[in-house]
């Protein structure tokens, strides 16, 4: 796997090599320029695509946003309610609307809708 941001090579690393704790996860990361992307569970499958430090602060800053419209006891609808949302809000297909799957474009743009979906300023 290429890196999309210095085309360095990713490597393929346990959570206990790259954080020195097993998470139960997998992660490819570039150690040139620190983009990385985690895996679903112990496969080799990545949840999205590879982030830098930026874009991986956008991300987290969706999923803030995103994750209590489905996610705890304050929620709105359910999570298949929620990922339409999202598909409606930013026009996208459901096999590409994931936030690990956005890129910095994209985040800014899911961030700015999701704030006037949800009544924040």
């Amino acid at each position: 796997m290429e890196c999309p941001y210095c085309f360095g090579e990713l490597k393929f690393v346990t959570s206990k090599e790259f954080y020195g704790e097993d998470y139960g996860t997998n992660l490819y990361v570039c150690y040139e320029c620190d983009a990385r992307v985690g895996t679903h569970g112990r496969g080799k499958t990545p949840l999205g695509t590879p982030a830098n430090k930026e874009l991986r602060n956008l991300r987290m800053i969706a999923h803030s946003l995103f994750d209590p419209l489905w996610k705890g006891k304050h929620r709105k609808m359910g999570r298949i309610r929620a990922y339409r949302v999202m598909q409606e809000l930013m026009d996208l297909p459901p096999n590409i609307a994931h936030i690990a799957m956005f890129n910095k474009e994209q985040c800014h743009k899911f961030i700015v809708k999701l704030k006037d979906y949800r009544g924040l300023k």
